[in-house]
């Protein structure tokens, strides 16, 4: 059985999304997933067959690479899969051929419903659509989950745990298909969030897609700097450029298959680095501190809009940081102050502390509506407290 409150939206109307989480989906309706086909034995698909598997569902594997299904069995994803008839079927294979291995399992009636974990969506619709695919059985989907590391090696059980797994039904998709994604992503340990298809396509540009583009090509820089000056570079670039480690032959595909909303953004930025370039090239200080200023300014408050919690709505919590002496106990204190405030923490910064201070600085992430009053209650506690601007 199903719930028809997968027909709905994922917000329901009236819910304030801005000041409150959406809500869950209703697991008490979703099927129960006995026998699951992963399609696909490289990162993705290895890590959905090892996390079904420790739930004991029976998980049968398919990959054109025989020796990724051998490393994938070995390592208890499942076995490989003879064509036997299952619940669900999830294909985990490079974009361009996620349409035609729908229409080979549902040629071949191997699965009641199939999902993908494609990292873009309109793309493969339009080529079922093309294949004369049944929209109805299958639900697009996408685990927006990875590492820069790939092949079934590089998987993990908990890969997908606490994070999003978009589900992005089209008008023709049947609830059967919906639900059983749902269930799939929340046997995975995964947060299930609805969308549609081109949203989705438009989000991950922005949110994935650019930001892999922008790391390579910040890496590539390196080719034109002298060796010798390699040494001093700092934890700030290897951070930024970390996603440049991953598959470009795996991330070619993605990119030409969402390549209209990030050539959106790549022109976007490209502009706003062209007025930053002439900017700093021909512009008074006053005019190079104000557009640096505006930069900056524009990335905190980008950055204040992230969710503090995988699948939560963004909200712009306010932070207050609180001094602790530095002696057993002081962490807990706090904490224990705060509960009996009943004001809710919902996310705790790094703790800044130097091992031959005295004291070191936790800061904090409350409602921002309550932040000052907390200020001003911790103080008069006795505690050193300030609001983070």
């Amino acid at each position: 059985m199903t719930s028809n409150r997968f027909a709905a939206p994922y917000v329901r109307p009236g819910v304030d999304t801005a000041a409150a989480d959406p809500p869950a989906w209703d697991d008490r309706n979703l099927p129960e997933l006995r026998r699951v086909a992963v399609v696909g034995s490289g990162l993705i698909g290895t890590s959905i067959g090892l996390a079904l598997s420790a739930h004991g569902i029976e998980v049968f594997l398919r990959d054109t690479d025989e020796a990724q299904v051998k490393l994938a069995e070995a390592m208890g994803a499942g076995r490989p899969w003879q064509g036997e008839r299952v619940d669900h079927a999830v294909i985990a294979t490079p974009l361009p051929t996620v349409a035609a291995q729908l229409r080979e399992l549902q040629r071949g009636g191997l699965a009641a419903t199939v999902s993908d974990a494609g990292s873009v969506k309109a793309r493969p619709l339009v080529e079922a659509v093309q294949l004369g695919c049944d929209l109805g059985s299958w639900c697009p989907a996408h685990p927006i989950a990875g590492r820069e590391r790939h092949g079934a090696v590089s998987a993990r059980a908990d890969l997908f745990a606490e994070r999003v797994w978009a589900i992005c039904p089209v008008p023709h998709t049947g609830a059967d298909a919906v639900a059983a994604t749902a269930a799939l992503a929340l046997t995975c340990g995964a947060i299930p969030v609805r969308t549609t298809p081109e949203r989705h396509d438009a989000t991950m540009a922005v949110l994935s897609h650019v930001p892999q583009l922008v790391a390579s090509v910040l890496a590539g820089s390196l080719l034109g700097l002298d060796s010798h000056d390699l040494p001093f570079v700092g934890q700030g670039f290897r951070d930024t450029t970390r996603l440049a480690d991953s598959d470009a032959a795996l991330w070619a595909s993605i990119i030409d298959g969402n390549r209209g909303p990030i050539a959106e953004r790549v022109r976007l930025l490209g502009r706003e680095f062209t007025h930053l370039a002439d900017v700093l090239a021909e512009g008074t200080r006053e005019e190079v501190v104000a557009a640096v200023s505006g930069a900056m300014g524009r990335g905190h408050r980008g950055r204040a809009l992230l969710p503090r919690k995988a699948g939560a709505k963004a909200l712009p919590w306010g932070w207050v940081g609180v001094v602790l002496d530095d002696r057993p106990g002081q962490l807990a204190a706090l904490f224990a102050v705060i509960g009996e405030w009943e004001v809710n923490i919902e996310d705790v910064g790094p703790f800044e502390h130097s091992l031959d201070a005295p004291a070191g600085i936790v800061e904090i992430a409350v409602d921002p509506a309550g932040a000052d009053g907390l200020v001003e209650r911790l103080t008069e506690a006795g505690w050193t407290a300030y609001r983070r601007s």
